[in-house]
């Protein structure tokens, strides 16, 4: 099932294991969603899902689906930990994943990811780290750890970029075990519809589909390969340009991949 936020962006987990001001909500008129809903139109792709979110002002609470619920931990205006935890049949928590945030001068410096937890690995079996350094010239270098659970060794596994602009993340390279793997994003001039959530912007790509606008077009290109892939999205918008859905495309641009319907 997808998740509203990649707890580990998908970009990494994987290799692991323009604006315009017609759109721009005043301050007294803040749009967030209420519901989203992943739709596949054939079940081999996955689960349909409806996620509601929790707000208190302008802070995330916490994220509830059928089977799972995400809670946020703020400090002040920033986001300091989400915890996931399953849900079964009779009600009861299990905790899933959980994600910690430090934070230097106002910017994201680490995060660290833990899952698989049992009374043997009480703080999970599985720990990533990654260490962000924010550059003169705007750009974002990462570094990620795998940290041995019982020894606290820590391995680097990849490094990376992000690129942004205008609030939005329009490039990210990430390189492991010599092999550079390339996305390049492109955007609406629309509302994206978590933009006015407090402290996701501070989170990178942390948060799925995040930025001030809506990604258009996505290009994915490897050092080891010379084909590109390029993925579409296109969106049904509401009167203040805000999406009501958003159709996600194969690499062919043909057959839909999923739909996102949002509530406002």
């Amino acid at each position: 099932m997808k998740k509203l936020l990649l707890l580990f962006g998908a970009f990494t987990f994987l290799l692991i294991s323009c604006s315009s001001d017609d759109d721009t909500p005043s301050e007294e008129n803040l749009v967030f969603p209420k519901t989203v809903s992943y739709l596949y139109p054939n079940p081999s792709l996955g689960t349909n899902s409806t996620s509601t979110l929790k707000l208190d002002g302008k802070k995330i609470v916490d994220i509830t689906d059928s089977d799972s619920k995400t809670i946020f931990t703020y400090n002040g205006d920033i986001i300091t930990k989400q915890e996931v935890f399953d849900i079964d049949e009779k009600g009861n928590k299990t905790a899933d994943k959980v994600v910690e945030y430090s934070y230097e001068n106002g910017k994201l410096k680490t995060r660290i990811h833990r899952i698989l937890f049992s009374k043997e690995y009480p703080n999970g079996e599985y720990i990533i780290k990654t260490v962000y350094t924010h550059n003169s010239n705007g750009q974002i270098s990462y570094i990620n750890y795998s940290i041995n659970a019982k020894t606290e060794l820590e391995i680097q596994t990849s490094v990376g970029t992000l690129t942004y602009k205008d609030g939005n993340l329009v490039k990210e390279e990430q390189t492991f075990k010599s092999v550079t793997t390339t996305l390049v994003f492109e955007y609406d001039t629309k509302n994206n519809p978590l933009k006015s959530i407090l402290g996701f912007d501070l989170l990178f790509n942390e948060v799925s589909y995040f930025g001030k606008n809506n990604i258009l077009k996505t290009t994915v290109t490897s050092s080891e390969d010379t084909k590109v892939a390029t993925y579409l999205t296109s969106y049904t918008y509401n009167e203040n340009g805000y999406p009501l859905r958003r159709t996600s495309f194969d690499g062919g641009g043909k057959s839909i991949e999923y739909e996102i319907e949002y509530t406002y």
